[in-house]
């Protein structure tokens, strides 16, 4: 099997033990699950479905985080405490995804069990001098780790418009360096929502810190592969990359994947913007393998604009899937299961696995009756892809 690595720019071939150790960073719970979210889950799910059909067992861990501003500062609109905010979007995110199939986690850690696990990492980045305060904050000096931004390449001028698109604050006075990022921000306001009284103080954790603990607590250091989407490749895992150097002396994954976003009104899908598809309310039209079909209609690396229309064409898809798989013949599924093993081993590719589809589906059946041994075919390609046909 073959990804494309960005650490290394370019594609590269899988060296899989037994186990796979696999951590992809989650969602915040201030709000329901959006499309966006549902295309680079899936694309995680699909890639752990093909390398437990290879015989592996996978431990793919996602993270929730709820230790974060804006939680906060939607339960605030809402008149709601934080926490009862993110439990409700928790549920109502667990829920969305069993509905859609997706396979069970090894683990889905919240940031807020490990928060004393997080103040001791950043006790010690303290201790030996990769961490310095400002005020009662504490930053990570990224001086002290000569590959910073390895991971992304960008420039300087792109890290720092990054920086302050995606929750930075390199303007911050008594910082080292405008790239230094936050650790550990202490109590400054006794009506603070979240805080927790910890060796180095009473705050909460800066958004970087916790994955990098929770990882390496659940999944030790180094594991296979870690995953998100584009938009986490700088700031967040290139600052993973260098605190997790700084704690450990290596780097915290083998292999880094990403996934671009879907466009929506040609912009990423966000509260801010407005453009928000809801998979609760396309659940309340369209079957789960109508929208993971839909969602296969782009490949995880390119991503694109949404297109409403691909509901009716994998809805038609579907239709036909099941008449074609009730009479096909073992020779014609067994074509259909390597096609889709084959595209799935190309960098999770699935325009080819629709491509094999509809190739299948045009078919003429050789069979009038499925044999068992067909049917485990059958059963073993939808499983492959995540398609449960039985209900409508």
């Amino acid at each position: 099997m073959r990804l494309f690595d960005t650490y290394v720019n370019g594609y590269t071939e899988l060296e899989v033990a037994d186990i796979f150790k696999m951590y992809v960073c989650g969602i915040t719970p201030y709000d329901s699950a959006h499309l966006g979210h549902i295309f680079t889950f899936m694309t995680y799910d699909l890639l752990q479905r093909r390398l437990e059909d290879l015989g592996h067992s996978v431990q793919m861990v996602r993270n929730i985080t709820d230790v974060d501003e804006p939680i906060y500062t939607r339960a605030a609109e809402l008149k709601m405490y934080y926490t009862d905010l993110a439990e409700k979007e928790i549920s109502s995110f667990q829920g969305v995804m069993k509905r859609l199939n997706f396979r069970p986690l090894y683990s889905e850690p919240k940031a807020s069990e490990y928060i004393n696990d997080i103040a001791e990492a950043v006790k010690y980045l303290l201790e030996i001098d990769f961490g310095y305060y400002v005020d009662k904050d504490i930053y990570f000096d990224v001086s002290k780790f000569k590959d910073f931004g390895v991971l992304s390449g960008f420039s300087e001028n792109l890290k720092l418009a990054l920086l302050k698109k995606r929750g930075g604050d390199p303007d911050r006075p008594g910082k080292r360096s405008l790239f230094d990022f936050l650790l550990w921000r202490n109590e400054v306001d006794k009506n603070d929502p979240a805080q927790w009284k910890t060796d180095i103080g009473s705050g909460r954790p800066g958004w970087h810190i916790e994955c990098s603990v929770m990882s390496s607590k659940l999944l030790g250091s180094p594991f296979d592969l870690h995953g998100g989407g584009t938009d986490l490749v700088f700031p967040h895992h290139d600052s993973e990359i260098a605190q997790s150097f700084a704690l450990t002396g290596h780097y915290p994954a083998r292999y880094w994947m990403h996934v671009s976003p879907i466009l929506y009104a040609g912009e990423i899908m966000s509260k801010s913007l407005g453009n928000l598809i809801f998979a609760r309310d396309l659940l309340k039209k369209y079957e789960p393998a109508c929208i993971r079909l839909a969602l296969m209609h782009y490949h995880h690396r390119i991503g694109g604009e949404w297109q409403t229309e691909l509901l009716e064409e994998s809805r038609d898809l579907l239709a036909q899937l099941r008449k074609a798989i009730q009479h096909a013949s073992k020779e014609s599924s067994d074509t259909l299961l390597c096609d889709i093993r084959s595209a799935l081993d190309d960098d999770i590719n699935t325009l080819g696995v629709i491509d094999a589809l509809y190739c299948f589906i045009e078919t003429e059946p050789s069979y009038n009756e499925v044999s068992r041994d067909n049917n485990n075919l059958i059963e073993k390609l939808l499983d492959l892809l995540g398609l449960d046909l039985t209900s409508a």
